[in-house]
């Protein structure tokens, strides 16, 4: 079990909750267990054994994360954030971006100053409970919240690839450690995702489609061809007439010449390398964006499955359409993938992303799912909640912190590739998904990754499939675990001090 470290909490029951929860999440990174003391202020008892608090004055003899009467302000309203409240804030000899400032003393010289001068806790609720979500309109044409409209996109001193809760985690492990030894107590240890593991890859893979050469997929490809014609990118184009010339000699065998039957040649690769993975499989179609081959597509699955089973593969829900905003048709869906795998399913993540925060996380919640992994932006790679750890979502309509974990994922194999995304050349592809692991092994935290089974065809793959056995070879070489999503999750519980599902 890790240790237990006792925080103050000097806040109005709404924002003291707030922070208990933030507290406690950036404890479980430095792995260690909160144990949070309400109402707990610089003149209560029960301060001598406090370990760290967030209030509006400072407590003596701990070192206080002060509460910033705007931010509370505008969290109690429901405000959108101001564009440029993320600044540059020294705090020791590091430099990071926080919001609503604070004097270090509170405003009364002959007080204690406060261990920070900006409002931390604060900082990163806005990040961790998508806050720009919360309290922007914005919606793409899948009813996503857009990158564009993020906080990451809006803030100059944000990058969604350096995730800035996890600094405020480094600034929480520096008071902490140096109130323990006041205390006469050790330092927190790093949490460990194995012997000799220091961050974590969780490898999935979406299982959108079963079939490309229908008729379907050659009217698509053939808008490929011409797409990439006018657009001057011929080498595609010259991988899709290839492909379409031996789709006419080559037939449909067993390792795939049809692109999207490539899951034994991964199964097969993986498992040289001792690796496991989750494959997200849709239960059903109900809209035309699930998928153009419904029926080829069910007619697939149940072979699918079986491969998976003798592969040992973690199986997941590929929430669909209507799964996104039925919780009916979602619980049906759950149970019905669960039955034809004969296994237990106990994570999702949604076609397209297509998840809210605020709006789908409850759901999944409520539907008894043990982790999401959809929370990301499409349109680029790195941390949509500025956090690089599996943590608990925080539920501001019912404030209450969700039982379900929300699993970052950190990249996908279309963000880098689509055009209507990055559209990275393969060697940038390369140098994106190696700085997300890099930045990883920095964190210590654990995040998924997400490659489409067909990426690994030899020609309508365009090497992309390459880009991810070169980041598990770099993962493995620098002190990664690779794991299926569910372990990933089941380990980070155990760090975290939590049990079961």
């Amino acid at each position: 079990m890790p240790p237990v470290v006792t925080v103050g909490v000097d806040a109005p029951p709404p924002l003291a909750r707030k922070a208990a929860w933030v507290l406690t999440t950036l404890l479980a990174a430095c792995g260690a267990r909160a144990e949070v003391l309400y109402d707990c202020g610089p003149d209560d008892a029960r301060a001598a054994s406090c370990a760290l608090a967030y209030a509006a004055r400072p407590l003596p003899g701990v070192p206080t994360l002060p509460l910033s009467p705007e931010a509370h302000e505008l969290i109690a309203a429901r405000l959108p954030l101001p564009g440029g409240s993320f600044a540059a804030i020294d705090v020791g000899a590091v430099s990071l971006a926080g919001a609503f400032p604070v004097t270090p003393d509170g405003g009364d010289p002959a007080a204690p100053s406060f261990a920070v001068p900006f409002d931390l806790v604060a900082s990163a609720f806005v990040l961790l409970a998508a806050w720009d979500e919360l309290t922007s309109p914005a919606r793409d044409a899948h009813g996503r919240f857009p990158f564009a409209a993020s906080t990451f996109a809006t803030e100059p001193l944000l990058a969604i690839g350096r995730p800035p809760v996890d600094q405020y985690v480094g600034v929480v492990r520096g008071l902490v450690d140096a109130r323990l030894a006041a205390l006469g107590r050790p330092p927190l240890k790093p949490p460990q995702w194995g012997a000799d593991e220091r961050f974590a890859l969780a490898l999935t893979h979406d299982v959108d489609d079963l079939r490309r050469w229908i008729l379907r997929g050659l009217l698509a490809t053939g808008n490929d061809l011409a797409a990439a014609a006018r657009g001057g990118r011929l080498p595609r184009g010259h991988v899709v007439r290839s492909d379409l010339a031996r789709l006419g000699v080559a037939g449909d065998g067993p390792y795939g010449q049809d692109p999207y039957r490539t899951v034994l040649t991964l199964l097969e690769r993986e498992g040289r390398l001792g690796a496991s993975s989750t494959f997200f499989v849709l239960a059903g179609h109900s809209h035309p964006n699930d998928g153009l081959q419904p029926e080829v597509y069910q007619r697939r699955v149940p072979a699918l499955l079986r491969l998976l089973a003798t592969h040992e593969r973690e199986i997941g829900l590929h929430g669909n359409h209507r799964d996104a905003h039925d919780p009916a048709a979602l619980q049906a869906d759950h149970a019905s993938l669960a039955e034809r795998a004969r296994a237990t399913v106990a994570g999702v993540r949604y076609h397209y992303l297509k998840c809210l925060y605020h709006d789908t996380l409850p759901m999944l919640d409520d539907a008894g799912f043990a982790y999401d992994t959809s929370l990301a932006f499409a349109e680029h790679e790195g941390w949509r909640c500025g956090f690089s750890h599996p943590f608990h979502p925080y539920d501001v309509a019912r404030e209450r912190q969700l039982d379900i974990v929300e699993l970052p994922l950190a990249l996908m194999d279309s963000t880098l590739q689509d055009v209507k995304y990055r559209g990275l050349a393969l060697p940038q592809a390369r140098e994106a998904a190696l700085a997300v692991a890099q930045r990883l092994r920095e964190t210590g935290g654990g995040s998924a990754v997400l490659w489409h089974h067909n990426r690994f065809h030899p020609q309508a793959g365009h090497g992309y499939g390459d880009v991810y056995w070169d980041l598990l070879d770099w993962a493995r070489g620098n002190g990664g675990a690779l794991l299926p999503a569910g372990e990933l999750v089941r380990r980070w519980k155990t760090l975290a001090g939590e049990t079961g599902w």
